[in-house]
């Protein structure tokens, strides 16, 4: 059995799924950062029950109770805490600046789901020992700005759904990236977490009906290229080559023969004479 994960009322409104429980369970308080709230005393709780790999870890690699935690493991920490500190205010300014009912409905609800969030981010931090930021990027306070600079209810509609929408995708590629291949039950059981509300954001803020998706990156290949031979072959035959040069060969047997058969011939016919 994988990881069992006991959260507050707040996480199943986020996913649409149940609360589990487990014995044995590991917590830790949420780290300092402000005022306590509510959700503060429902801690995340995850069984360490998985089997960790043996043997010496990776450059940038510490073991924790949960399995090995990578620098992405906490670079995907650091950005799920920085997206709250920018979006959640994003939302709550949104209730106040929108023109649009639709942007006030869609604020509400990313500034509530990132609270939640948020509170459970600080948790897992706290319980692996990572560090987490204050405030967010300046790229992302310069979103805020510009939320905040709109000269109408309409502008304001604009920037917020396509800022917003844009950072969804970006970070999804992280989110999904570390629920695939990380090393640490904690951490993999918040990005399924993350994942979900994440996918959930980005529809609601599509669902607004201003987005410019033709502004967003477009998807990768994940196929990778052929790899190339580093020796060169002298000369390589493909099939119709092959056949080709058969047909010549044959052409010029035949060629030989005749000419061979044209001489006996012609040397014959003069003793005759």
């Amino acid at each position: 059995m994988g990881v069992i994960l006991g959260v507050p009322s707040w996480r199943a409104a986020l996913t649409g799924g149940q609360a589990g429980s487990a014995n044995a369970q590991q917590t830790a308080p949420a780290a300092a950062y402000g005022p306590a709230s509510p959700a503060a005393q429902n801690p995340v709780q995850v069984a360490a029950t998985g089997t960790q790999p043996a043997g010496a870890l990776p450059s940038g690699y510490t073991m924790t109770s949960f399995g090995p935690l990578g620098p992405v493991d906490r670079e995907f920490l650091t950005k799920v805490r920085q997206a709250g500190l920018w979006e959640g205010p994003a939302g709550t300014m949104a209730q106040s600046r929108a023109a649009d009912e639709k942007v006030k409905e869609v604020g509400k609800q990313l500034a509530t789901d990132h609270k939640g969030l948020d509170q459970q981010v600080r948790q897992v931090s706290a319980q692996l020992g990572v560090p987490l930021p204050d405030k967010p990027s300046d790229e992302q306070q310069g979103w805020l700005n510009e939320m905040n600079a709109a000269t109408s209810g309409e502008q304001f509609d604009d920037v917020f759904s396509n800022r917003l929408r844009a950072a969804h995708g970006k970070v999804f590629a992280l989110v999904s990236q570390i629920r695939s291949g990380t090393r640490n039950e904690l951490v993999r059981t918040f990005a399924q977490t993350a994942v979900n509300v994440v996918m959930k954001h980005m529809t609601l803020l599509e669902s607004i009906g201003n987005v410019n998706f033709g502004a967003l990156p477009e998807p990768v290949s994940a196929a990778a290229p052929a790899k190339k031979s580093n020796a060169t072959p002298a000369f390589a035959l493909q099939p119709d080559a092959v056949w080709a040069i058969a047909g010549v060969a044959v052409a010029i047997g035949a060629f030989a023969a005749f000419r061979i058969f044209r001489g006996s011939r012609g040397s014959r016919h003069r003793t005759a004479y």
